[in-house]
């Protein structure tokens, strides 16, 4: 979701809860819904409460999923510039090729995986690639003591990169069960309309009380549903620590 979409459906939401207030104003009288907040007053508090609990726990929820995602995207890259530094061990040709296929690995991340993760779109080219740095890596000869341990620290940083790259696969295709998507907006509707049925003799207050009630509730709503997708939205993890690598990798 774009940020002018975002705007639009903020926008449309309060002007929304506007209406239904002008309408209730209307058809039921101020001085009626008055005694409404004597009697269930109380209980539209708690239902505000417990509303505003649950989605202060959902926004601290997908929050916490896309900082995991920023570290496991930042130690993906830092993993496979790692490899290219300590590819300077090895024998030739395996450290030309391990090299080489370094750079392929984050200018592929960054030129072809990122936009179509963007696109909600399945791509394993680097995957590709990382599987011909095993290959590669696997006919390596540890005829030196540099050599052999060049190879095993090598190793640990493939396979730290694997983890975060399988992290990586996860987050693109988690989402927010329907059931909770249900809940959330069925809270957001029965919120909204007990603080539209109040009764309130100043107009322009329960106005001003109903359009700031609504546009926190669907501005977390609409937070919670972009975070919640860290690759592709308004709000999404950028690719920027493999570029940084890939500048570092290229320099001579």
């Amino acid at each position: 979701m774009s940020y002018l979409q975002s705007a639009l459906l903020i926008g449309v939401s309060i002007v929304g809860s506007l209406i239904l207030v002008n309408v209730l104003n209307r058809l039921w009288p101020i001085q009626n819904r008055k005694i409404v907040n004597d009697v269930t007053g109380w209980q539209l508090g708690v239902l505000g409460t417990t509303y505003g609990v649950i989605l202060g726990f959902m926004l601290y929820t997908v929050w916490g999923g896309f900082r995991s995602a920023q570290i496991d995207a930042n130690l993906e890259a830092t993993s496979m510039l790692n490899v290219y530094r300590l590819a300077t061990g090895l024998p030739s040709p395996q450290r030309e090729e391990i090299r080489e296929l370094a750079r392929r690995y984050e200018s592929v991340v960054v030129d072809v995986e990122w936009p179509a993760m963007q696109q909600q779109h399945e791509d394993h080219a680097a995957a590709l690639v990382l599987s011909q740095m095993w290959e590669v890596l696997g006919r390596a000869q540890a005829d030196t003591p540099l050599a052999a341990n060049s190879i095993d620290h090598i190793q640990y940083a493939m396979s730290t990169l694997s983890e975060r790259r399988n992290m990586r696969e996860q987050q693109r295709s988690n989402r927010v069960p329907a059931l909770l998507w249900v809940l959330l907006l069925l809270g957001a509707g029965a919120t909204i309309l007990s603080a539209c049925v109040l009764g309130n003799d100043k107009k322009w207050l329960h106005y001003c009380q109903v359009t700031a009630l609504t546009f926190v509730i669907i501005t977390t709503l609409v937070a919670v549903a972009d975070l919640a997708r860290p690759y592709d939205g308004a709000v999404a993890v950028e690719p920027s620590a493999f570029s940084r690598a890939l500048r570092l990798m290229q320099k001579p």
